[in-house]
């Protein structure tokens, strides 16, 4: 039982504990769960005010870790703290990332992700755009995120669904006691089959307005593009972008009709720098630069033999995967990594890079297949 962890879990349904006072706490004791023995001096010597130190001292005797393992089993909802080694590390970098996410489905935070977001009086245009731009990018083995709101996030998570193998991550801004929007159960059942859907509110919080900019920092954090579909002049998606901002993250929006007000938002970021989104191959050039720019800070070198000339773009590794093509045109996930002998993560990540040259394509079953002849690539 990781009492650390189940310590964070008990501090993060505390009034006025958000995520900066739970992780000066956790910078400033080895184990957390040392403070159920601190008087008050030592509290305010870690930094909590008396407000705090009266809140923690009233709710301490209620932290029963046992019953707070029980009750997330009970209802199939796991957990990761900054303890935790999977722990998303795009999270861990933004200024006030969440001291613990729950989550259901399986992780993902090692695909390229890109966050398609907009405005939830989306016009069929908008819903258009999402979902085409989301299924073909998630056919590509990008992990396309976003809100659950009704509009463009619920769209984007179906085109993402609606692609062979396609994932997609929920961010939710409330507790999995609540389902928000109502209407998005059925969405919501199969992105927890196919994808994961996590938040960082304890299960019994529930939605409220003031959730939701804190979720969008989480959307934002997750991603290495956003992708802004439609927006109003007032619209909510413009505050993950202020966030995506902040984080150094890069945006693209979609130019649109001047005179609609769903318009205002997009055409205002591009006015102010955003990239201009006019078809999927601009993020996908995007994507193919980012873990380009990922292999080289890796120090990874490049092979000069014959394949290395045909693909200029691969290292060793990549080449050693590429080869596995050569005898068996499908090949299942499992003997790939049983053959190049490489780590799951390397087998991942070199995976992704192969379907985003168009090299490769994902299968159902856990199954990828050499595309060099159906593209005139000249074969292996």
């Amino acid at each position: 039982m990781d009492i650390n962890s189940l310590a964070v879990i008990f501090l993060n349904q505390l009034s006025g504990f958000g995520p900066r006072t739970i992780i000066e706490l956790m910078s400033n004791l080895n184990n957390l769960n040392k403070m159920w023995s601190l008087n008050k001096q030592q509290l305010r010597n870690l930094g909590l005010t008396e407000k705090k130190i009266r809140i923690f001292n009233d709710q301490k005797e209620k932290f029963k870790p046992q019953k707070i393992t029980a009750e997330l089993k009970k209802k199939n909802i796991n957990y990761l703290t900054l303890y935790n080694q999977e722990y998303p590390a795009r999270l861990k970098e933004i200024y006030d990332p969440p001291p613990v996410i729950f989550y259901k489905g399986v992780l993902n935070f090692q695909l390229p992700a890109v966050a398609v977001i907009g405005s939830r009086n989306s016009t069929v245009y908008g819903r258009k755009i999402a979902s085409r731009t989301a299924s073909k990018l998630a056919e590509k083995g990008v992990n396309i995120i976003s809100g659950l709101a009704n509009g463009i996030d619920s769209t984007a998570h179906q085109g993402a669904l609606a692609a062979d193998c396609g994932i997609t991550t929920a961010v939710l801004g409330n507790g999995f006691d609540y389902l928000y929007p109502s209407q998005n159960k059925l969405l919501s059942q199969k992105i927890i089959e196919k994808g994961l859907m996590l938040t960082e509110f304890n299960p019994a919080v529930a939605p409220r307005a003031k959730n939701f900019p804190r979720r969008n920092r989480i959307i934002s954090g997750l991603a290495d593009l956003i992708l802004v579909v439609e927006a109003g002049e007032k619209s909510g998606t413009l505050i993950t972008v202020d966030y995506a901002l902040d984080q150094g993250k890069d945006i693209m929006a979609v130019p649109g009709n001047i005179d609609r007000p769903n318009s205002v938002g997009c055409n205002r970021l591009i006015k102010k720098g955003a990239a201009i989104f006019t078809q999927v191959s601009d993020i996908i050039d995007f994507l193919s630069r980012y873990l380009q720019q990922i292999d080289s800070e890796n120090e990874f070198v490049n092979d000069d033999k014959q394949i290395s000339k045909i693909y200029p773009e691969l290292n060793p590794d990549e080449i050693k995967i590429l080869k596995l093509f050569q005898h068996e045109v499908e090949i299942y996930y499992a003997d790939l990594l049983k053959l190049s002998n490489l780590t799951t993560e390397k087998v991942d990540k070199i995976l992704i890079k192969l379907e985003l040259m168009d090299l490769i394509i994902r299968l159902k079953g856990k199954k990828y297949q050499f595309k060099g002849l159906q593209n005139l690539l000249k074969p292996i």
